[in-house]
């Protein structure tokens, strides 16, 4: 987890590299609507989780540099005046669905649930897409709601974000996926090494060694300021930590053993809440 990345300053460098290495910045409908694809592009997607407000910010910032991006929206975090605002700048608007894991694996009472969403989002902008909202403490995963016969052209979609953006780091013809998941990009490029941190992720964009790229960034992940920085770093240290504590039970629910074989615990959450923070906000050294 890199706590001293994932600032507005840090995005803001990594979409200019981005535009500076001429990749073509697609959104998910763009991908899926094309004929042909450009020769460089980068699929810029958001799952607006939670903190909308940040989700506004990020989708100005990228208008300002003339990019146009994918921002996927819960129920929870559907605001339409925001909405309408991003949609004006240029952004896509889809709908972040988690319809299975709330009906608890009812598949046809997920379908309805998802109508009725997918309508009321559709009362205040045009929907083309839909991405699956992670349930980690739901043995149901809710892209599992496309098992069977429905598709999500029956809802007239274009596709489905994880679906249909065919994917895969080792074919050159097809888009290597990179994730802000857990506060780092985890990504390794054969002719580039690591890409870790975003100052990684910024110098494997002007190296331009990969020509095609999809990428995930979570607006709530990243900061506009100092005390803002602070209180990302608190809630993602505590929402991993989280995740570790119910590992044990979502396995048992999925009726999947542990990879390790083991028990998982998780640490203590206010002592490794104190330890990132104090981390991040002491005085630095010189860095790369």
């Amino acid at each position: 987890m890199n706590v001293r990345d994932f600032t507005f300053d840090a995005y803001d460098r990594l979409v200019g590299a981005a535009v500076d290495a001429d990749y073509e910045v697609l959104t998910v409908a763009e991908y899926l609507r094309a004929e042909t694809l450009p020769e460089r592009y980068l699929i810029l997607r958001h799952d607006v989780d939670r903190r909308v407000e940040i989700a506004r910010s990020m989708a100005r910032l990228e208008a300002r540099h003339g990019v146009a991006s994918t921002y996927y929206f819960r129920t929870s975090t559907f605001e339409p005046e925001i909405v309408a605002e991003m949609a004006e700048m240029g952004h896509e608007i889809g709908y972040h669905y988690e319809d299975l894991a709330r009906a608890r694996g009812d598949r046809r009472r997920a379908h309805r649930q998802f109508a009725a969403n997918l309508a009321a989002f559709r009362e205040h902008a045009t929907i083309e897409t839909a991405c699956s909202h992670g349930s980690p403490l739901s043995r149901h995963l809710n892209l599992d709601i496309w098992e069977g016969e429905r598709s999500p052209a029956e809802y007239d979609l274009l596709g489905e974000a994880y679906l249909d953006v065919e994917k895969d780091d080792e074919d050159p013809t097809l888009p290597s996926y990179l994730s802000d998941t857990g506060r780092r990009w985890g990504t390794v490029d054969p002719d580039f090494g690591l890409v870790e941190t975003t100052d990684d992720f910024v110098e494997f964009l002007e190296a331009g060694d990969c020509p095609r790229l999809y990428v995930l960034a979570h607006p709530g992940r990243w900061s506009r300021s100092r005390l803002e920085f602070v209180d990302r770093l608190a809630w993602d240290v505590a929402a991993e930590t989280g995740k570790i504590a119910v590992k044990p039970a979502h396995y048992a629910q999925r009726g999947v053993a542990n990879a390790t074989g083991g028990v998982v615990r998780a640490v203590g959450t206010t002592a490794a809440v104190a330890a990132r923070i104090a981390q991040a906000t002491a005085p630095r050294g010189r860095e790369r």
